[in-house]
């Protein structure tokens, strides 16, 4: 009778881990919160089985699993020469704790079986095409919401990852399941879905992640090819798609960096009405090439406006935006004067358009990814024309600016950096010491690389290199095709964010990690490689 009762707990603390492994697939793209309380669920029923003397041996003969765990005691490391260790401890050690614990939890249970890791990954899947629906419909019925309102739960820069994996995952998923072509299709089909969406979240740093990952997709195909002609196609069509993709930005780039000539002498000093013009010529702001500041008259745009819109011309847009200066750039991209009789040419397009916040005619109609590409290239312009000064009209140079403080920070501790929890006061020192107009908003460097060599140095960069790669290696994990498109995708996120410091992305990182690492079920097998 004991036997059966140790049998029946066993069996109990076996269902909780597999259920919490499932609710964390489902929460990683809905719920913070819940994410939270489901990694609790299984850290807590982890130390309630108990057996530790047998979990503990197996972790001592799974190495994999202790150069995963380093990485996190490395930070902890850091903790002796960090001037915040209070920071540490309440922030980026606690966020990291992922990295602790479930390589531990992983190392020391059984491992799911195929059907149960295809269970996991199917309702992670489905949670992101859940969410992507409720994001999509979202700002369809409400057009004047951000688009960073399409990843309604976590930021839209960690969704995009989770868009970019369950795209990529479903097909080859489907295709090991079942050997239905129509299942396959429909799989594909969704995938396509989550490819649009992930344009319409315009995370410029999730699309980079997909074209790296499409990229590696289309070279491993190409290379274990037997015909010829595939080895060659397969290279070309990228090529191809990728270049009519990004034909448009030749032109966006053209149109924010026009400047024209003007003779401001030859300004006119009144309008038809013979009201006079505000002309502001040191305001750098143009939109077609067009001086957004220059043949103002706020007097009469102010009662032409009012008199068109239900939104006061001295308040906001529906985005949150001046709708003053709005207007402004809007009528010049037009190449109109700011003036009654130039908004009298305005039509009630125009006018909802102005409301919503578009500050470019040309981008009413432009799909949402050139919209967002033509702001930050507009930022860029800016930015660099203003001698780096203006540095908060987009996200792009906002990062450069951190990028730049940062490295000023590194270059004075380059060994082993500022310690953890240090990544604030060295990023705040860097800008200072450039005269940054971002100095005093406590950011961090939205660099993974950067964030690391602050607070553990060049050296605390290349021991969580060879970990991790350990790690990697001693799993198998790089035979595995998803896991090569999955690492691809984090790369590259990692140029423009701090994944790995933050909730969404230090969970999503491990998660995923021991997933592809311990029990992704492989679809084939072959010499060298998992499909």
């Amino acid at each position: 009778m004991h036997a059966d009762a140790d049998i029946t707990r066993s069996n109990i603390h076996r269902w909780i881990y597999l259920a919490s492994l499932c609710l964390i697939a489902v929460f990683l793209p809905s719920s913070r919160y819940m994410l939270t309380v489901s990694e609790i669920i299984l850290a807590v029923n982890w130390v309630a089985e108990g057996s530790f003397s047998t979990k503990f041996s197996r972790l001592r003969a799974d190495r994999a699993a202790i150069a995963f765990i380093l990485i996190y005691i490395l930070s902890a490391i850091g903790l002796i020469w960090s001037e915040y260790p209070r920071y540490a401890l309440t922030n980026d050690l606690l966020h990291k704790l992922p990295t602790l614990f479930m390589p531990l939890i992983v190392a020391t249970s059984v491992l799911p079986g195929r059907k149960m890791t295809r269970v996991i990954l199917l309702l992670f899947i489905s949670s992101v095409l859940v969410v992507s629906f409720i994001g999509f419909f979202t700002r369809l019925i409400q057009p004047a919401l951000s688009f960073r309102e399409a990843s309604p739960f976590i930021p839209g820069i960690y969704f995009g990852l989770m868009v970019i994996i369950a795209a990529f995952q479903l097909p080859l998923l489907v295709r090991e399941i079942t050997g239905s072509r129509q299942y396959f299709i429909t799989a594909l089909a969704i995938s396509a879905w989550l490819i649009f969406f992930l344009f319409h979240l315009r995370a410029l740093s999730g699309v980079a992640s997909f074209a790296a990952a499409l990229l590696c997709l289309t070279a491993i195909l190409a290379a274990r090819s037997d015909k010829a002609l595939i080895k060659i196609l397969l290279p070309v069509i990228f090529i191809i798609v990728t270049a009519l993709a990004f034909r448009p930005i030749v032109g966006i780039y053209r149109q924010t960096h026009a400047e024209p000539h003007i003779d401001f002498s030859s300004l006119d000093s009144f309008t038809s009405r013979g009201n006079p013009y505000l002309h502001d010529t040191l305001n750098i702001i143009r939109e077609n090439g067009n001086l957004a500041y220059l043949y103002i008259s706020d007097e009469e745009l102010r009662e032409a406006w009012n008199d068109k819109s239900s939104l006061d011309y001295d308040r906001e847009t529906l985005a949150g935006l001046e709708l003053r200066a709005t207007l402004f750039r809007y009528m010049s991209s037009l190449g109109l004067r700011k003036d009654a009789e130039g908004f009298m040419k305005l039509t009630d397009k125009d006018i909802k358009a102005v409301e919503r916040g578009v500050t470019n005619h040309l981008n009413i109609d432009r799909p949402g990814f050139y919209v967002r590409a033509y702001e930050e290239m507009m930022s860029l312009h800016i930015y660099y024309k203003s001698s780096r000064q203006m540095a908060d009209w987009g996200s792009l140079t906002k990062r450069i600016d951190l990028w730049r403080a940062s490295w000023e920070a590194f270059r004075e501790r380059p060994l082993l950096g500022w310690g953890t929890g240090g990544s604030l006061g060295a990023v705040e020192h860097g800008l200072q010491k450039n005269g940054s107009m971002l100095s005093g908003l406590n950011m961090k460097p939205h660099n993974q690389f950067l964030s690391i060599m602050l607070t553990l140095g060049v050296a605390g960069l290349l021991i969580t290199v060879l970990l991790y790669t350990f790690f990697v290696l001693e799993r198998k994990a790089h035979r595995s095709l998803m896991f090569i498109l999955f690492l691809a995708v984090f790369l590259v996120n990692f140029i423009g964010n701090n994944s790995l410091e933050s909730q969404p992305g230090q969970d999503l990182f491990v998660f995923f990690s021991m997933v592809y690492g311990y029990f992704y079920p492989p679809l084939k097998k072959e010499p060298g490689f998992i499909y």
